[in-house]
């Protein structure tokens, strides 16, 4: 169980929804962006009122270049945008997620009132992630990152084994870390169907498992929508799957839609060994 500004997160306890909000133009999906500080304060009151528990931030895209054609940001830009937004809000309301791999990025997000630190890299981009981490006792999230994309479910499965060992490193608690298998980012999409469908093997890392399936190209793919816009409702459909295979935290651009679907997944994954004989 991880403790995240005193929400619990874990297999018993309810299916938490992270709601995403980006600071980013660049991000694929242009229905999750705030532009400017005053559009962000209006959508954190929208995603707190659909019923997020917990808020991601993101200031630099991370969708793979390939597939979306991101631009690369600064690290003093995304700073910027951190601040600026952060800086303007003076009550929350629910725990901050700062999305990055930059530990001065972190840093800042941290010190206006982030909670949770949420790295794709899984500590291996910046070397001193883990540090700040540890240091200023606050949960991390954990992906599965291979440098190129993750070929295979065993491939991601040894890269958060080797976020882990780093984590353990430096000194941060087992009970601060959250394990993310990396469904995206580049993978091809029988992959991200494979870990989507063996979610149980990251579950026996003994960690919460967050999933973030929300308007990926993996569904795009399959449904043939190559508009992010389109891809609502293959992401309720993989929301379910994904909470029914044992995620504890959905990361979701909708949230409302979200908390729908985690309720199906939540109560077929309750009632997996209870079924009624025909």
């Amino acid at each position: 169980m991880v403790n995240i500004g005193g929400l619990q997160i874990g297999p018993n306890h309810p299916v938490r929804i992270m709601g995403v909000i980006n600071l980013s133009p660049e991000s694929f999906y242009k229905g999750a962006i705030a532009k400017n500080s005053n559009e962000f304060r209006m959508m954190l009151e929208r995603v707190v009122t659909e019923g997020a528990d917990l808020i991601d931030i993101g200031a630099a895209s991370t969708a793979p270049k390939r597939v979306y054609g991101a631009s690369d940001v600064s690290r003093e830009e995304e700073i910027n945008r951190v601040s600026l937004a952060l800086g303007s809000v003076d009550n929350m309301k629910r725990p901050i997620s700062i999305d990055t791999t930059s530990s001065a990025v972190a840093e800042v997000a941290l010190d206006l009132g982030a909670s949770l630190v949420n790295d794709i890299s899984g500590l291996q981009a910046d070397p001193r992630m883990g540090k700040l981490v540890a240091d200023r006792e606050v949960p991390v999230i954990l992906m599965a990152n291979c440098n190129t994309p993750c070929g295979s479910v065993q491939e991601s499965l040894d890269s958060l084994r080797i976020s882990l060992t780093i984590a353990k490193d430096h000194g941060i608690s087992a009970e601060r870390i959250i394990l993310d298998p990396g469904i995206g980012f580049g993978k091809p999409p029988e992959v991200d169907f494979a870990i989507l469908r063996n979610l149980n093997q990251f579950t026996t890392l003994n960690h919460p498992l967050l999933v973030g399936v929300s308007r990926k190209a993996f569904i795009g793919h399959l449904l043939g929508q190559s508009d992010p816009d389109d891809r609502l409702i293959g992401s309720t459909a993989a929301t379910s799957i994904a909470v029914m295979n044992g995620a504890n935290i959905i990361r979701a651009h909708d949230v409302k839609e979200a908390r729908i679907a985690a309720r199906i997944g939540k109560e077929t994954y309750e009632q997996q060994d209870m079924s009624e004989p025909l």
